[in-house]
């Protein structure tokens, strides 16, 4: 891998040794050779001996390949690079080395997602508080932690009840395991450096020099982090301020916008040829994200000339679902590509239905990236098993898992009760009814119980859509979802579902018509072949990925942009949201290396959508309607 092999302005990025540098690489626009190559240089060149970099990259995957690539261009063993690491993992490596400072001992452990919830299960019990609010509060703490200022977050975010005790005893048992969290690893880390001055100048000390991948979707507490380490202006970070779409993880663009005014004498290096996308793709790409008033402009191109970009309107979403599933045949049969290098991409998760629905009926292999098929969320699921309880009072599997959903407080001892009345012919759902009437239950539990078995019993004959509303209202299901919920964007999303979900069954005469329907959907989703297939994806899950022909689908308002950016009530805040939907656009346009398609629905769940206002940002041009 010799610098030689680079383009002009891939060279100078990595000569620069001398001053702060941010390298601005448009999408396909070889910034990974670049970050390697400069690493090399160091090494090769400046004989900078290799653990003295400070490389940092955000998978351990990518930290992985970045060893393997530096270590084939400088003859060196991957051994050799022990600071090529993820930020969590250098932060470890420096934490667990000084922890005794914190009033730690050695060795700190990590506990991992599974011994976090088993610590806050503990914390809920002691303040008789019920476990639905354990994901809400395993994301609250991780939201207080990345924040920087996790007292100050308590204060003011969540509707939690006794958030505050929840987070401090969450901690103290922490800590009386003389472990962490994934996320104590940054705020400790930050902590330890900013309180010692000694571990501070040992580690600027140790550090020749730093490179930082993916600058654009790093924190506050990163930044924080990178500040304390940096004294000779060393640095190098490489990204695309137009790819920043984490917001909600809490990364924020303007560390990398504003990074040549936070560093005096900063060098700013743009990679603007794209090696991967046509001319057409990249030139509407570049044209759309220009309308970001907050950017670090770039003028990207391609030497590839390849077709326009297909833009097709349909009056129902099965309608452009089913269109896009012969138009993935059409390109499969004539133009001999392989079905895992065509993906499906949307904005949000409940959009995935139709698509899944339609490449089904035309029977052509896919598999979801990064997501559960439609039929395998966690709420799709619940309120389907209170249709299947409904129409079918001998299937247990179903009732045991709604019986309690939402709480009932039926525990395991009201369950043993029940099951006492079960036997070889006789159903959980009809042993609750006896239970109900022998009055053995707890008066509280036997009245909800009995609320829930009529409800089920009343449904049997509703149409599929009103029976699903009806349990949505009457059992409060909105407000479990949100109990739930890591955050009220997943809340939403969860709400975007259903929303689908009633829609769709409104579509069916029947409730088993409707469940069979399902089922066979979920049967083919759990039976796909992983490695080969139609990808469907969000935008979210393919960023990084590359695809020779890529759907982007329903492109309307109030999808993408999504209608909680468009309808946020601070002008500020909602220009911001905007920016962020409109570089989700970008990213999921410049996943495509030959063939673009975008599509969109006039009617999406029964309700009238105009186009998304990022179509009328893409010049002309560049598109053409479908065949």
């Amino acid at each position: 891998m010799s610098i030689f092999k680079l383009s002009p302005s891939q060279r100078a990025a990595v000569e620069c040794t001398t001053s702060p540098a941010i390298v601005t690489a448009g999408a396909g626009s070889g910034k990974t050779r670049t970050l390697t190559n400069k690493i090399a240089h160091l090494i090769n060149e400046k004989k900078i001996d290799p653990t003295r970099i400070l490389a940092i990259t955000f998978t351990n995957k990518a930290a992985g390949e970045m060893k393997s690539r530096v270590g084939i261009a400088t003859g060196r063993s991957p051994q050799d690079f022990p600071w090529v690491r993820t930020f969590h993992s250098a932060c470890f490596s420096i934490l667990k080395e000084h922890c005794n400072l914190l009033g730690y001992q050695k060795p700190l452990l990590i506990h991992d997602e599974s011994q976090q919830k088993a610590h806050l299960k503990k914390v809920l019990a002691e303040l008789d508080l019920d476990r639905k609010y354990l994901s809400g509060a395993a994301a609250m703490i991780s939201n207080a932690k990345n924040s920087g200022d996790p007292l100050s977050f308590i204060r003011h975010q969540g509707r939690l009840p006794r958030k505050g005790e929840i987070f401090r005893l969450y901690n103290e048992s922490l800590e009386q395991s003389n472990s962490v969290d994934f996320d104590d690893i940054l705020l400790l880390t930050r902590d330890l450096l900013e309180k010692f001055s000694e571990i501070r100048c040992h580690y600027q000390n140790s550090f020749d020099y730093i490179l930082i991948d993916e600058f654009q979707d790093s924190n506050d507490i990163q930044n924080q982090i990178v500040d304390l380490l940096v004294v000779n202006g060393n640095l190098t970070v490489v990204g695309d301020d137009y790819q920043s779409i984490y917001r909600f993880r809490g990364a924020d663009p303007k560390h990398f916008i504003d990074f040549p005014k936070k560093y005096a004498g900063a060098e700013v290096f743009r990679l603007e040829e794209n090696y991967r996308s046509t001319t057409q793709i990249v030139a509407a790409a570049d044209r759309l994200i220009s309308f970001n008033a907050r950017r670090i402009e770039k003028q990207c191109f391609s030497r590839r000339e390849g077709e326009p970009i297909v833009v097709a309107e349909f009056a129902t979403d099965a309608l452009e679902a089913s269109w896009v599933a012969k138009k993935c045949r059409n390109h499969v049969h004539s133009k001999g590509i392989p079905l895992e290098k065509i993906a499906i991409l949307y904005r949000t998760k409940f959009t995935s239905l139709p698509f899944e629905r339609a490449l089904r009926q035309e029977r052509i292999p896919y598999t979801m990236v990064g997501a559960q098929g439609f039929f395998q969320r966690r709420e799709v699921q619940d309120l389907n098993c209170y249709l299947i309880s409904a129409v079918n009072k001998k299937d247990d599997v179903s009732f045991e898992r709604i019986i309690n959903v939402p709480r009932r407080s039926i525990g395991p001892g009201a369950m043993n009760k029940i099951l006492q009345y079960k036997d070889g012919s006789l159903g959980l759902q009809e042993a609750a009814w006896r239970a109900v009437e022998k009055k053995i239950l707890p008066k509280k539990t036997s009245a909800a119980l009995e609320e829930l078995l009529r409800l089920l019993q009343s449904l049997a004959e509703e149409k599929p859509g009103r029976a699903l509303q009806r349990v949505i209202e009457e059992v409060n299901y909105e407000d479990y979802v949100r109990s739930f919920s890591e955050n009220p964007d997943d809340a939403a999303g969860r709400m975007e579902n259903i929303q689908q979900m009633v829609f769709d069954a409104s579509q069916k005469h029947t409730i088993a018509e409707y469940l069979e329907d399902a089922a066979l959907l979920r049967e083919d989703q759990d039976a796909s072949d992983k490695k080969s297939g139609i990808r469907l994806s969000t935008v979210h899950a393919a960023k990084g990925l590359e695809y020779e022909v890529v759907f982007i689908v329903a492109v309307e308002e109030g999808v993408l942009p999504h209608r909680r950016s468009v309808s946020l009530p601070e002008e500020k805040d909602r220009e911001d949201a905007i920016e962020e939907e409109r570089r989700l656009m970008y990213v999921a346009m410049t996943r495509a290396s030959d063939f673009l398609h975008i599509t969109f629905s006039r009617m999406r769940r029964g309700e009238c959508m105009p186009p998304s206002r990022f179509l009328d940002e893409i010049p002309p041009e560049h598109l053409i309607g479908p065949e």
